[in-house]
């Protein structure tokens, strides 16, 4: 341990998403394809080495696994161990605390990310952790560990909740929220050593969505922060010297909506011609912006590709989403990526199974999607709804009792019927009818465009897995899923509503 109380040995771990695969751990879903690396804790180790501490930036997303073998020299030095995670890296984030308490077993650990913030006092009680820093994080775990070196008490950290000696859980309050000239001035993430495998690197442009879908469990919702024009393309511009580090030279922009402030992202557009700099950019956009003809001629020069959440293809589910569009709107959207020329870049993406849909209105939405495709050559994904913690309708399950924070502590918890259940209200069999309507159109669109599945759909292996087809034989399972093994149910810990 560093004995120097003005520099702390500190070790950041980013944890994957992973799940069991044919008995195997494997990454899943954006882990799978380690699109970018996880900007946060990227830049949490520029702004703690700024700060004069030694980091290790263990990024278990880049190795494929929870393994922390290969930092064990760095775990045993540790002054402070930080694991950033999601819900669903949090069963790997478990075995990242397994692992640091056999190998260092009296240095602190901090907890941050979406998952922590919420469950603040669920896993202070019950894992072996020190401290949660809830929220943001640029500010408070340079105080952290201010405190850990005995310059400040505990109780000025913002955002820290911890348990004290006896064992009480203490909440210290919340710093405001950063303003975006604020979030600019922190040091530009520190990818000059990124692992190899990554597809492009991730860039911040702005903090939060000032919308709130009911399903959307984004941290920030109805805040919406955006960095200074100038000082976000200065940092595509630091970026773009490290993309020859990337298998693809991506700029993924993290923002939840890039195209919130449509003059803003063309203004963007503009200093980056200015700069003669041409990022591939991925990004967000709302339907409603894609009208904005000024955005679409100015993005679609940068434009790699884009995602639109349209989420249902009817009005009255768009209502009760809390979109703030049409279909309407939607169509007219796709038809002006269409004419612009990059529609084949757009990816509009469906939510079916909301627990109040019915078979009927979910194969609305199935056709509407897939007349999108046929009509204007854009991709469509739709996917399953599943209940994450952190939306409004989570919350609104758990009022009810009927999920817990304890379902998402094991692997397998995106194959637990029961959680499935929670969310979805259609039988097995109508889920099935819905599968057999869309497997030859996904059999279509993959021989007239066999480089690019335009039309995404995976059957939910819940299902499969308790209700295998007998009938159904004609429907081409194979592949369509992307998760196995289901570890069981875990029963809702009475002590959760306390907090």
């Amino acid at each position: 341990m560093n004995t120097n109380s003005k520099r702390l040995n500190v070790v950041l771990i980013a944890p994957p998403l992973l799940d069991y695969v044919a008995d195997r751990l494997e990454p899943i879903a954006m882990d799978s394809r380690r699109t970018n690396p996880p900007y946060g804790l990227y830049m949490l180790a520029a702004i703690l080495r700024e700060k004069g501490h030694d980091v290790v930036l263990a990024d278990l997303i880049a190795q494929g696994s929870p393994d922390l073998d290969r930092f064990a020299g760095a775990l045993a030095e540790a002054d402070l161990l930080g694991i950033g995670t999601t819900t669903l890296a949090w069963p790997a984030a478990r075995d990242c605390i397994r692992q640091i308490r056999k190998l260092s077993p009296k240095a602190p650990i901090v907890l941050g990310g979406i998952h922590a913030t919420m469950f603040d006092h669920y896993l202070l009680e019950h894992f072996e952790i020190d401290f949660v820093i809830r929220g943001e994080g640029e500010v408070a775990l340079p105080m952290l560990c201010e405190a850990l070196c005995g310059d400040i008490p505990f109780d000025n950290v913002p955002n820290l909740t911890l348990k004290t000696k006896e064992g009480k859980i203490v909440r210290n309050s919340l710093a405001p929220l950063l303003a975006g000239e604020r979030l600019a001035e922190f040091s530009f993430p520190d990818y000059s050593q990124i692992p190899e495998g990554y597809a492009g690197l991730g860039l911040e442009s702005s903090r939060g969505c000032p919308f709130n879908c009911s399903f959307c469990s984004t941290s920030y919702r109805s805040s919406w922060r955006k960095l200074p024009v100038q000082a976000f393309v200065d940092r595509v511009e630091l970026a773009m010297n490290h993309l020859s580090r990337t298998s693809y030279g991506y700029l993924h922009i993290t923002d939840d909506e890039f195209s919130v402030d449509c003059a803003r992202a063309v203004e963007i557009c503009r200093e980056l011609g200015r700069r003669r700099l041409k990022p591939k950019l991925i990004f967000n956009a709302r339907a409603n912006d894609i009208l904005n003809i000024d955005f679409t001629d100015a993005i679609s020069e940068y434009a790699h590709e884009f995602l639109i959440g349209a989420e249902c293809g009817y009005d009255e589910g768009l209502r009760r989403v809390g979109k703030g569009t049409t279909t309407a709107k939607i169509t007219e959207a796709a038809r002006v990526l269409s004419e612009t020329g990059i529609s084949g870049k757009a990816c509009f993406s469906f939510v079916i199974g909301l627990p109040w849909e019915t078979k009927d209105e979910v194969l609305q939405t199935v056709n509407f999607a897939c007349g999108l495709y046929a009509r204007y050559g854009v991709q469509v994904l739709l996917q399953w709804y599943c209940q994450i913690p952190g939306s409004r309708l989570w919350d609104e399950a758990q009022r009810k009792g009927i999920v817990s924070p304890a379902f998402y502590d094991d692997y397998g918890f995106f194959q637990d019927i029961y959680l499935f259940r929670t969310g979805v209200a259609l039988t097995p069999t109508e889920i099935f009818k819905i599968t057999e309507t869309l497997d030859p159109i996904v059999k279509l669109s993959l021989l007239k465009d066999p480089d690019s599945r335009m039309v995404q759909y995976s059957h939910p292996w819940p299902i499969l897995k308790y209700y295998p087809p007998k009938a159904q034989e004609n429907i081409d399972i194979q592949g369509l899923g992307s998760l196995r093994q289901v570890r069981g149910v875990k029963r809702v810990n009475e002590s959760i509503a306390r907090n």
